[in-house]
């Protein structure tokens, strides 16, 4: 009599986020030996967004903040494919990637990511440079600071949006740019909202506004930009303001493919998950980070929460994968450890009501970030 042999099972991984970097290493102990674990990312090269700040200053290197998916892959006994997706088909757990590559899963997992909704701005996706895909970012913000070097016109530095994001790229452009060139410029910040922050408590805001203003930064509060053209602004009063190097850091919107991958979406096009953190609509598929719609209540896109995602969803993933075992809930932490740097080696920390800054802030914050990469031994 010839005996059955069990068909492999295929987990498939989108993306090289934060959530799948902490998911990784909990599958591979996990998982039993007839899964195939295959990692798909556009990027070899995977950023870790708490220092990528510090890597603009000057802090960093490249490689401090980076997180290199082959090496971290090979380690774990993962396949790693280097492409990136363009569609897919639930319906038939089946992936299209470039170069006609054809992946099919058993379970999907993805963690894609965001980038900024540049399609809401008329001009938006011709002109600036947005914060993500944050590799395109650094080769154009790298590029621009080597051309302006022999420059001696004033320069006129301008980020749109007045999140966490957009004023730590703000004030480490600036400290890069005054501490390590010769290139004469001014700053101008543009925050849509009467407050900058306005998730943060008011210590926190207040604390950002009169440093700003020390630093002779402009900012433009209550007002948004309605058109880009080349070189030059144009907000909802219709003043217009110029400008020689533009950066995007507005509100989070989802990938294009997301949007036609037949998964349930919500209005911005990221996928809908329910409290394990799978699709609504198609239950062997997982999604986490910035990607995900946490329903009923959205979460705020940062990374903090899908460092804290990546266990459970390892954990889900493994349950769906074996066919027992109860799903765990995801329970969003209700308040979180910020910790916002100001351009130097200084930072601001904040939970809750909780509030202190200081150059020890950036020193506990410093290690709390080597210890992140430290944990995945690419050091």
């Amino acid at each position: 009599m010839i005996g059955l042999t069990q068909k492999n099972k295929d987990l498939l991984l989108i993306g090289g986020g934060h959530s799948h970097l902490v998911a990784i290493k909990q599958l591979t102990m996990k998982l039993p030996a007839d899964v195939r674990i295959t990692l798909i990312s556009s990027d070899t090269m995977t950023p870790y967004s708490g220092m990528l700040p510090g890597l603009i200053a000057g802090h960093y290197t490249y490689e401090d903040c980076h997180v290199d998916l082959r090496i971290l892959c090979q380690r774990a006994g993962i396949k790693f494919i280097h492409c990136k997706v363009t569609q897919m088909d639930p319906s038939r757990k089946q992936i299209d990637c470039q170069n006609n590559l054809l992946l099919r899963y058993d379970v999907l997992s993805i963690n894609a990511g965001s980038q900024p909704a540049l399609r809401s701005v008329p001009g938006a996706t011709i002109y600036g440079y947005p914060l993500k895909p944050i590799k395109q970012f650094l080769r154009q913000w790298q590029h621009w600071l080597t051309t302006q070097q022999r420059s001696n016109r004033l320069q006129r530095i301008v980020i749109v949006g007045g999140g966490a994001a957009g004023i730590e790229i703000l004030l480490a452009l600036r400290y890069r740019i005054i501490n390590t060139t010769s290139i004469r410029a001014e700053f101008t910040l543009i925050c849509a909202d009467s407050h900058i922050l306005k998730s943060y408590n008011k210590k926190v805001q207040d604390f950002f506004y009169r440093h700003l203003q020390t630093l002779g930064i402009r900012l433009i509060l209550g007002k948004y930009v309605i058109s880009a053209l080349e070189h030059q602004l144009i907000l909802n009063d219709h003043t217009r303001y110029d400008y020689d190097f533009l950066a995007w850091a507005i509100h989070a919107g989802a990938q294009s493919w997301l949007e036609k991958s037949g998964l349930a979406c919500d209005n911005n096009g990221f996928i809908q998950v329910d409290e394990y953190l799978r699709s609504i609509s198609h239950p062997d598929v997982f999604a986490a980070g910035d990607c995900a719609a946490f329903t009923p209540m959205p979460l705020p896109k940062t990374g903090v929460y899908a460092v804290r995602q990546g266990p459970l969803l390892a954990k889900n993933i493994s349950a769906q994968l074996v066919g027992h075992g109860p799903l765990q809930s995801y329970k969003p932490q209700r308040h979180f450890l910020s910790l916002l740097t100001t351009g130097g080696c200084h930072a601001v920390a904040s939970r809750g009501a909780f509030f202190a800054h200081g150059r020890w802030v950036w020193l506990w914050k410093n290690y709390i970030d080597r210890s992140f990469m430290t944990s995945f031994n690419l050091k």
